[in-house]
């Protein structure tokens, strides 16, 4: 027996692909992912049946719902980090700080990117591999949220928070994309 609440999760789901492919669109006002299936929802479903050349109904059949979630891990693979980041600089003193560049900084923007809209809304930090004020400026608030002293410098600690957040909770949606848009 399908129940109500595995429809409205089928639905949050949906809404929440939706939201996804919406927000890489550049929509202003990208659906709120809520579990009901209201106006909203149906007039998301038949844009994206409109852009895709797919029946316009408004419904989520089992084409229209295979093409968004396909739509939607295309979106995800861009999105993806490795699923388990648990290298940091070697060296007894290893840390990463202003001036720095390579590979550990790119990966430490990522992280940043993945753990920063959980918690604030701010611009994302730029993918540059050099360990510039935005850098600073994303370590420095991360730190904050981790309780670590905020000296926008990546040692150990803060790589570790890091990390730990990123292999806890990747995937998951930040809370503040789940917020109705003002």
């Amino acid at each position: 027996m399908y129940t109500d609440e595995q429809r409205r999760s089928h639905i949050y789901d949906l809404q929440t692909f939706l939201r996804r492919i919406q927000r890489d669109q550049g929509y202003p006002n990208p659906i709120a992912p809520d579990g009901i299936f209201g106006p909203e929802t149906a007039a998301a479903v038949r844009d994206f049946q409109r852009q895709n050349s797919l029946p316009v109904t408004g419904a989520a059949d089992y084409g229209t719902w295979t093409a968004i979630y396909q739509a939607y891990r295309v979106l995800l693979s861009g999105d993806a980090l490795p699923e388990s980041v648990t290298f940091f600089p070697s060296g007894s003193a290893a840390e990463l700080k202003a001036g720095d560049k390579g590979p550990s900084v790119f990966v430490l923007q990522l992280m940043l990117g993945t753990a920063l809209p959980h918690f604030s809304i701010s611009a994302p930090v730029p993918l540059t591999g050099e360990y510039d004020a935005d850098t600073v400026a994303g370590v420095r608030r991360a730190q904050g949220v981790f309780l670590l002293p905020q000296t926008g410098v990546t040692d150990r600690a803060t790589w570790e928070a890091l990390a730990l957040f990123h292999n806890s909770f990747f995937g998951r949606t930040p809370l503040s994309w789940l917020a109705a848009e003002p």
